[in-house]
């Protein structure tokens, strides 16, 4: 239970046009504080609707890590979580030992929980996912769609009878949030990390409110004019593709499993016309029986190459499919399944029908099709697919934001664009249809990392850092050049 506490009822008057913004400044207990260090945390509580101050309030949850440097840099460093929907707050002991310990060497470190998400109020979290977990992971392909149609309508009928203004939740607010809390914590510029969306919300603050900006770090780049639910389905076969050609230039992978990409579609379709049946028993929970279909693999893939650790997996466990042994695929497939339900569902749909969905109504899904034909039974499968994303976002009741949110973001701010060679949802391409409106940017690609460039390399670490001292200058990448090929298994 976070315990919380006025340390003073402090209104400051932030003058973010069009109107001045206040928030009040709560002390809380900290979810987190790395060891070795000292932390504050609480709540900055602030409008839900800029617009309408006097409506309900959103409480943004924080936590300030301060450096143990004697005299650290006076601008901090802002770290902005993925999703939409992560928790930084409940993701921050990870991110910490991976590489934010680094930079905490000379700056402190800020972690926002975004409106909706976290330890932020109101929270916009989907229980009945939650609740429904063990029927969602043994659902039949052709009716995971309906089930989670069915449980997100469940949610935003609960959340709506609680009064969350839907409306109120994207990029736009959520910069502001980001801006109030800091200047209430009394800092006047800060540098910004940014992974995934937290790029997008990044980008969002460059075009907002640059005077606060000192640099900004954009790891798997997601810049506002892509059109991520078309494009997904393009990066995933660059991504496969990648895949493919990393095991067959390996010699331990080749010899152990010749000519993967025959094996990997052949065994998709073998799945989709005859799945398999596995029995899988969860840590203190009872037997499910769970059906895998080809497109549940390719989700499972798609998922698998997020991260190294998992990707140096993917032909051992595919080809353990292939050969009908299903225990661990199963398990470390239903593990990135489960990891939904702590992701904040509600704001995650909220954001993404606002500023994706409603922009972009006119997507050639039929262009997709006659480039990948294979997948045309895919698009059904998803909840975001084509079949399902426009009832998706009509049950929430979302409205298109302005043009302003999906067009390119022109920048002067010194930027740093780290991508990784495997990303299936945000690859290089994305980091350069980003540069090409920031005048002051420097990208590099990782040939042997998924998406979280940061969590993934020490190199990417030696860069950022490098970065962050003199951002007007390249860095050294050099390091780049000797990073270590994927050492499949």
């Amino acid at each position: 239970m976070i315990m919380r506490l006025y340390i003073v009822a402090l209104l400051l008057p932030l003058a973010l046009a069009p109107a001045q913004a206040q928030g009040l400044l709560e002390r809380a207990d900290c979810l987190t504080v790395p060891a070795g260090h000292v932390a504050r945390c609480g709540y900055v509580t602030l409008p839900q609707d800029y617009d309408g101050p006097s409506d309900p309030k959103v409480e943004i949850y924080f936590t300030a890590i301060q450096s143990r440097h004697s005299a650290p840099q006076p601008d901090p460093l802002v770290y902005l979580v993925g999703g939409p929907g992560s928790s930084g707050s409940q993701l921050l002991q990870t991110s910490f030992n991976k590489y934010l310990r680094a930079f905490a060497s000379d700056r402190d470190i800020i972690v926002i929980d975004q409106r909706g998400a976290g330890l932020s109020n109101p929270p916009l979290y989907c229980r009945e996912a939650l609740f429904r977990l063990d029927e969602i992971l043994q659902s039949h392909h052709a009716d995971y769609a309906e089930l989670m149609l069915d449980i997100l309508r469940e949610c935003r009928q609960r959340l709506s009878a609680k009064g969350v203004r839907f409306d109120t939740f994207h990029s736009v607010n959520i910069a502001r949030d980001v801006v109030n809390v800091m200047l209430s914590l009394g800092y006047e510029q800060w540098n910004l990390v940014g992974v995934s969306y937290g790029s997008r919300l990044a980008l969002t603050m460059m075009r907002d409110y640059p005077q606060y900006l000192r640099s900004v770090i954009l790891d798997s780049v997601y810049p506002p004019q892509a059109d991520i639910y078309l494009d997904a389905y393009y990066h995933a076969e660059r991504a496969l593709s990648a895949l493919f050609a990393a095991c067959e230039a390996s010699a331990v992978c080749s010899a152990r499993y010749p000519d993967f990409e025959t094996l990997f579609y052949q065994l998709f379709h073998q799945l989709n016309q005859k799945p398999l049946v596995a029995q899988y028993q969860p840590r203190g929970n009872q037997e499910l029986n769970i059906e895998v279909s080809g497109y549940r693999l390719y989700d499972w893939v798609f998922s698998w190459l997020y991260e190294v650790d998992s990707i140096k997996l993917i032909p051992r466990l595919v080809y353990d499919l292939q050969q009908g042994r299903t225990r661990d695929p199963v398990r470390i497939g239903l593990s990135y399944e489960a990891s939904m339900t702590s992701l904040s569902l509600g704001m995650h749909y909220t954001v993404q029908c606002q500023e994706e969905y409603g922009s972009a109504q006119n997507r050639d899904y039929a262009g997709m099709l006659q480039a990948h034909p294979h997948l045309s039974g895919y698009l059904r499968y998803p909840v975001e697919g084509a079949a399902t994303l426009s009832r998706l976002c009509d049950l929430w009741g979302a409205k298109a934001r302005p043009p302003q949110a999906n067009a390119p973001v022109t920048s002067d701010i010194p930027a740093l664009l780290l991508s990784g060679n495997f990303d299936p949802i945000t690859p290089a391409a994305y980091a350069e249809q980003a540069r090409e409106t920031l005048s002051a940017a420097f990208s590099f690609v990782w040939p042997h990392v998924g998406h979280g460039v940061l969590r993934s390399d020490r190199c990417a670490v030696r860069i950022a850092k490098a970065f962050l001292v003199d951002p007007h200058t390249e860095p050294d990448s050099s390091c780049i050049a000797s990073t270590r090929a994927i050492d499949f298994q």
